[in-house]
């Protein structure tokens, strides 16, 4: 009993330490498996991905990581190429880690543009 009396304080206080999560996801992990799950619901995942993306831009929060590039992706699905390169910049810019993939797919979205248009 003494020894429980002991940890039980110990415990509590390390869990009051743990960190935070870095970013807001905004039950993106949700979002994302309903709409594989039920793909007539991709529309409203864009469309809440969309909004919780603005959120955090107004409030001067970083997007987390893959959030534009997810975004771009569902919008390029939908045949929106000019939204999805926007978003695959943003990830570029947010995430400069992220800058060889983003190039690429805006490069192959540019060379689908150009194609279509001659």
């Amino acid at each position: 009993m003494k020894t429980l009396l002991l940890v039980l304080p110990l415990a509590l206080s390390l869990a009051a330490c743990a960190p935070k999560s870095l970013y807001q996801w905004g039950g993106y992990e949700d979002m994302l498996y309903r709409g594989y799950k039920e793909p007539e619901k991709m529309d409203v995942m864009r469309k809440n991905l969309e909004a919780h993306i603005q959120k955090l831009q107004q409030s001067g929060q970083k997007v987390p990581p893959g959030m534009n590039s997810e975004l771009a992706t569902l919008y390029l699905q939908t045949g929106d190429k000019a939204k999805a390169r926007n978003y695959y910049s943003a990830e570029k810019d947010a995430w400069p880690e992220s800058h060889v993939l983003m190039n690429a797919l805006i490069t192959n979205l540019d060379r689908t543009n150009k194609g279509t248009q001659q």
